[in-house]
């Protein structure tokens, strides 16, 4: 007993020290930013794969098993799951019911992910048991995953990923099976969720709360769009050279020649002309609200569209005179929402340049595009200046884009900050900017859809004949899957709205969750805290004209007290 206690003694020693350092290390991690919980939750990954692969070596030598040793290895696994998931529920619990328990959050995170995939190990060893015989493990498993990527909410990923799983067990036992496996797995995968998310949500709203109540009466700040237009310089001059890289390509230009000097001089001078443009655009565009809201009011009473059979259903078979009447009523209209109430956000004029952009120069059939093959033909030494001026403008359109998404990710808050203490100013814009950064990432996806299109990458279902292009259909059909994604009323169904081309496809449908699950996250969740800090800033505050009201009442109720004591004495 003695030798066995020696032996034994370093051992237990080393795992004491080994627990205790692995503790402080989480308890130092949970201290820190949530940035700082990347490197834990790479070690997880690890060692979740390292457990799942020899969990399915395990099952891989079950399916030789009889029954009872399936069901030995069904009950081991499900065992290992289980304890798992007990880890993830009672740390999660606890966390949520004391916020800072954050070690308990971090701990949860990291075993989330081995607890789900055992779980998923475990209804497959519980599947192959039950089955006589039960079809390769990779089925199986593909199968519960399908099943548990279709359980997300709003984003509906297998149908728009057109991913579709046989059954693994026909009859009641497979129905039973997966409706257990959705029951079990789901919730906590739900409730890490919201932990995590609830967790980052109160330090923003507590920074951001100090912040603004610091911020209350500072000056304002110009919030601006393209501060550095770096990027759209880069893309126009990159784009020049990629067509003249596509020239060499596909004709015997040499290199060393005047078409290639030709080339680079058009690159540097698109490049200089994408500055000058991104620097003053905003400027100028600010000054010309009437001119832009009128030709919004010519595009939307003289061309076919969703907006105008909604809006104005009678308008396209009226006369040329009737329609101008329509079109100065539009006008005036436009101009008074515009200039009240969107004008002054530098989002809405990112996204007029935005939509301008995409409906110009991206598509096969982009207008911009084939208005330059028609009237630019000059070609100085052999260089096709219509195509290096369409290609320059396409990778300036989708650099701007991806700035825009950029600045979605990013944007910070205005209320508190820069609203002279009138939060309720703070929170019209912030409402507005965000409800405008949710049509820049529609926008996005009808470009990303339109990209797709022009690759082969997605098709069009329905006629595509008349004023369309191929980006009109697709920012129209982006618009719509957003939509009719979004939780609530039936706003399609509704308003009796349907695609008269979609585009479909397993890239357009990825493109579509990405957008949805972008608005849930970058536009829906930051409107609903910025109410939510909108009313901590203001309750507990009395109105001014409560408190001038009150003060002369209860004077003169002191008065008459004061009077009814001397009256009495």
């Amino acid at each position: 007993m003695d030798r066995w206690e020696r032996l034994l003694t370093p051992v237990f020693d080393g795992y004491d020290r080994w627990r205790d350092r692995a503790q402080r290390w989480i308890d130092e991690t949970a201290g820190k930013p949530l940035r700082a919980w990347i490197a834990p939750m790479l070690l997880s990954f690890a060692a979740t794969a390292a457990l799942v692969a020899v969990l399915r070596l395990l099952l891989s030598a079950t399916i030789g098993f009889g029954a009872f040793g399936r069901w030995v290895v069904a009950a081991f696994i499900g065992a290992v799951a289980v304890v798992m998931l007990v880890v993830v529920i009672r740390n999660v619990v606890v966390s949520l019911a004391d916020p800072t328990q954050r070690r308990l959050l971090l701990v949860a995170l990291i075993t989330s992910g081995a607890a789900i995939l055992a779980s998923v190990q475990a209804v497959v060893a519980v599947t192959i048991a039950l089955s006589a015989d039960p079809p390769p493990l990779w089925t199986i498993e593909r199968f519960y995953l399908w099943r548990l990527v279709g359980s997300v909410p709003l984003l509906d990923i297998p149908a728009r990923l057109e991913w579709t799983e046989p059954p693994v067990l026909p009859g009641p036992a497979g129905h039973v099976l997966e409706l257990v496996f959705i029951l079990v797995v789901i919730p906590p995968l739900v409730r890490v969720g919201i932990a995590l998310y609830g967790h980052a949500e109160d330090r923003a709203r507590e920074r951001n709360y100090s912040e603004a109540l610091a911020h209350r009466f500072h000056a304002r700040r110009f919030w601006t769009g393209l501060s550095d237009p770096g990027l759209t310089t880069y893309a126009a001059g990159a784009g020049a050279l990629w067509c003249l890289v596509e020239l060499y390509r596909h004709t015997p230009t040499r290199i060393l020649s005047l078409t290639t000097l030709a080339g680079v001089a058009a690159a540097v001078a698109l490049a200089f002309a994408a500055a000058f443009a991104v620097r003053r655009m905003y400027d100028t565009l600010s000054e010309q609200a009437v001119l832009v809201t009128l030709v919004c009011a010519v595009l939307l009473v003289w061309f076919d569209s969703p907006v105008r059979r909604f809006l104005l259903p009678s308008a396209g078979p009226l006369g040329v005179w009737p329609k101008i009447g329509v079109t100065v009523a539009a006008w005036l209209v436009l101009l008074l929402v515009v200039l009240v109430f969107l004008w002054s956000d530098p989002e809405f004029v990112e996204a007029l340049i935005a939509f301008t952009l995409v409906m110009a120069f991206l598509g096969a059939d982009a207008p911009a595009a084939l208005w330059l093959h028609h009237h630019v033909t000059w070609q100085p030494w052999g260089l096709p200046l219509d195509q290096v001026l369409a290609t320059a403008g396409g990778w300036f359109t989708v650099a701007f884009l991806v700035h825009l998404i950029w600045a979605v990710i990013r944007r910070q808050p205005i209320l508190g900050r820069a609203d002279y203490g009138d939060t309720a100013s703070g929170l019209r814009q912030d409402l507005r900017a965000y409800v405008l950064r949710g049509v820049h990432l529609v926008i996005a996806a009808g470009a990303a859809l339109t990209l797709l299109r022009s690759a082969h990458a997605a098709t069009v279902t329905g006629p595509t004949a008349g004023p369309w292009t191929e980006a009109s259909h697709a920012l129209t059909a982006a618009a719509w899957h957003v939509v009719d994604s979004l939780p609530g009323p039936a706003v399609t169904e509704i308003l009796d709205w349907r695609l008269a081309a979609d585009v479909t496809g397993r890239w357009a449908g990825l493109v579509v969750i990405l957008a949805v699950g972008a608005i849930v996250l970058l536009v829906g969740l930051p409107l609903v805290r910025t109410v939510a800090l909108w009313a901590r800033l203001t309750a507990g505050r009395p109105r001014s004209s409560e408190a001038l009201a009150s003060v002369p009442g209860a004077v003169a109720d002191d008065l008459a007290a004061v009077v009814a004591f001397e009256e009495g004495d």
